[in-house]
């Protein structure tokens, strides 16, 4: 029987990097801020401004390694990551662009996607970006994260997440997640305690 329970609260301050956070600014990209993943969703109805930016809001104050930001350190010419508190800065950037009257906006939405997972700041944030496009077919959502704070397990339990608080606010109730697990937090502690441990060099 599994009796531990995670930290429920909001994570904030300083987050060790991981080995394959370490080798993404050790390869020195031409354009780290545009590194990331993403999804459109289409709804077939119209998605509502009200619950959307709830269900956003709740997403990205659950899942803290969301809302971490990437320092550059001079003294060890590297970064440092940091994750934010849910008061420090915005959650997310979210852009609502109208193509309802538009015969194909295909090539638009498609520039606009482009801009829009490009303008990320590793040093400033959000790192959780979207786009909102009303089509005549109805609704398509981008959502866009840097791979630094996502991967594609991290995608299945973010999109479950978002869909459920999307329902519960829709219907007006107070959204409610499942119980976080270790933070990202710890997971980057304990991955580089383990590091330097006896047991690895085994």
């Amino acid at each position: 029987k599994v009796t531990r329970q995670a930290e429920q609260g909001a994570i904030q301050g300083e987050v060790t990097l991981t080995p394959i956070q370490r080798w993404f600014f050790d390869y020195n990209f031409e354009a780290t801020s545009h590194y990331n993943q993403s999804v459109m969703i289409h709804h077939k109805d119209r998605l509502e401004e009200k619950p959307l930016s709830e269900a956003l809001t709740k997403l990205v104050e659950h899942h803290d390694a969301l809302r971490m930001v990437f320092l550059p350190v001079e003294q060890v010419a590297g970064y440092q990551a940091w994750n934010q508190a849910i008061e420090d800065n915005a959650l997310y950037h979210l852009e609502h662009h109208d193509f309802r009257e538009w015969a194909d906006p295909s090539a638009v939405i498609e520039a606009t996607a482009t801009q829009i997972q490009s303008s990320m700041s590793l040093e400033n944030g959000p790192l959780v970006r979207l786009g909102w496009f009303q089509c005549a077919d109805g609704d398509h959502l981008l959502i866009a994260i840097h791979h630094l704070v996502v991967d594609g397990i991290s995608w299945r339990i973010l999109l479950e997440d978002f869909a459920s608080a999307y329902e519960q606010a829709v219907a007006g109730k107070e959204i409610e997640l499942p119980q976080k697990t270790d933070s990202f937090q710890l997971w980057a502690d304990q991955l580089s305690t383990y590091a330097k441990s006896e047991a690895l060099s085994q």
